[in-house]
């Protein structure tokens, strides 16, 4: 590591130890004081100069290994592998460069990484977004794609574009069913995941600087890709029991007139918040007035636990303002990037055209498997399977909240989805207690990723599917003994 061979922590600084060696090799990195092929210490040498657990230089080469500035090479160790981009000499040239390219991964970008995406098996994830492999469907699945596969063109057929007709076909039911306007196969459009399909909506409806309206928490991808595209943005703030539709938000959305809305109608990530037949009015109503789209997210489809759930925006609309968007990754698998988007002719064609601007088309492959799933009834069967694990896991851990958790705190009592929306009583910061945590090797999901601006709050995401009760009870206790702990310590030293 020539020329560069001093790491400094200030131990007084509001950043994590592992945020302040990712900023500082990204510097030495784009500067260009480590070179390509340049090795950086190991995890044990950098801990111990550092004084720090080896926890912290860990997440921080994984951070730099995910963000492509450095590769672990087997038995020797992390090597430097980005090469800082030449200054071009010519105007053209750097145009071409900034269309084709990507635009550059920032420190912040990196440093906000979420610990919870960094999937490692010794890691106890108790905050992310992880569906249980125990309740798989593997034989089901391997009769399919035997099936499927026993027509040996299969690979060398180029799949419709706007996706493989009979999976429209059944989705076209599906939904017409449920009360949307659906009338053939052709108001569908067959995606990579629901994240395309909302990109495809966004890149098609919207310029630079156009406003959105947005909840808030929110995945957090979402407050990404708005400022990495330029939006400007009117939040919604979003409790598990209602959304804030004050006349001071309607006024600012009728002064700004949004193009677009982007709502979780019947559960909310990470709120699992279902939007009332009373707000699906309001919120309908209100898109009318300023002539915007609103696009219905409905990811957790079919995991709602109570019978009755509210008439769907694009039902109660009729496909005039709005675009639905469902996936199959949180039903089945999100290894299989299915995902598709629902509206009324005219908009499905004008979506198309900026699909296929980007894709030719979706996997042929995946959209059979999800078709055989679907027309066997196994996907039906499998959802009622999956209800059942999580209303039963959801009950035990508000047991479990109800008996550990710190006095003072609140949870919901989620009625759809995957995941409980827990609040801590003012205390320890959770930046610090995520640290920790994961220095005993639980991840967790503090609420301050789920807002723009990463903004300091008290709440934590827990996945209540993924896990057996031993595993999350045990990572419960480990938090709130590290929460009370920290709390304690803090204050002692106010007093």
């Amino acid at each position: 590591m020539a020329g560069f061979r001093k790491i400094n922590i200030d131990s007084s600084s509001d950043k994590t130890y592992s945020d302040q060696i990712v900023e500082q090799y990204i510097r030495a990195i784009q500067t260009g004081t480590l070179l390509v092929g340049s090795k950086l210490p190991s995890i044990r040498d950098l801990s111990l100069t550092l004084k720090i657990n080896k926890i912290g230089v860990i997440t921080a080469y994984n951070k730099l290994c995910d963000a492509g500035y450095i590769k672990a090479k087997a038995g020797s160790g992390y090597y430097v592998t980005y090469k800082p981009q030449k200054k071009s000499d010519h105007t053209s040239d750097k145009t071409v460069s900034s269309i084709n390219q990507d635009p550059p991964i920032t420190i912040q970008d990196i440093s906000n990484q979420p610990l919870f995406y960094h999937s490692n098996e010794s890691i106890t994830n108790l905050g992310g977004n992880e569906i249980p492999k125990n309740l798989g469907i593997m034989e089901d699945l391997r009769g399919i794609t035997r099936t499927i596969f026993s027509n040996n063109s299969i690979i060398y057929q180029y799949p419709n574009r706007q996706g493989f007709l009979p999976l429209r076909e059944f989705i076209a039911f599906e939904l017409e069913n449920k009360g949307m306007p659906i009338f053939n196969a052709d108001q569908i459009l067959i995606c990579n995941g629901a994240i395309q399909a909302l990109n495809i909506v966004l890149n098609t409806y919207l310029s630079p600087n156009d406003h959105i309206v947005i909840e808030a928490p929110n995945y957090e991808f979402y407050f990404s890709s708005i400022i990495l595209k330029k939006y400007q943005h009117i939040y919604l703030e979003r409790t598990p029991e209602k959304i804030n539709l004050s006349e001071m938000i309607k006024s600012e959305i009728k002064n700004k007139r949004p193009k677009i809305f982007i709502l979780y109608s019947n559960c909310n990530n990470p709120t699992s918040g279902i939007l009332s037949s009373v707000e699906r009015h309001e919120i309908i109503n209100l898109a009318k007035e300023v002539n915007a789209i609103i696009i219905e997210m409905d990811i957790y489809k079919g995991l709602n636990y109570d019978d009755f759930v509210p008439p769907y925006l694009s039902a109660m609309d009729g496909f005039n303002h709005t675009i639905y968007i469902s996936s199959y990754s949180k039903i089945f698998a999100p290894g299989v990037r299915i995902g598709y988007l629902a509206s009324n002719n005219e908009k499905i064609q004008k979506l198309l055209l900026m699909k296929t601007f980007h894709q030719i088309t979706s996997s042929l492959i995946d959209q059979q498997i999800v078709y055989e799933m679907c027309i066997r009834g196994i996907l039906k069967k499998h959802i009622h399977k999956l209800k059942d694990s999580y209303r039963s896991k959801r009950d035990t851990l508000i047991s479990m909240l109800k008996k550990t958790s710190p006095q003072g705190s609140k949870w919901n009592h989620p009625e759809a989805g995957m995941h409980l929306w827990f609040e801590f009583p003012q205390g320890e910061d959770l930046k610090v207690i995520e640290e920790r945590s994961f220095e005993k090797k639980i991840s967790i999901a503090p609420g301050y990723y789920f807002y723009p601006n990463k903004i300091n709050c008290n709440f934590m995401r827990i996945n209540f599917a993924n896990l057996e009760p031993v595993q999350t009870y045990n990572s419960l206790e480990t938090i709130f003994t590290i929460w009370r702990n920290a709390s304690s310590r803090k204050w002692i030293t106010k007093k």
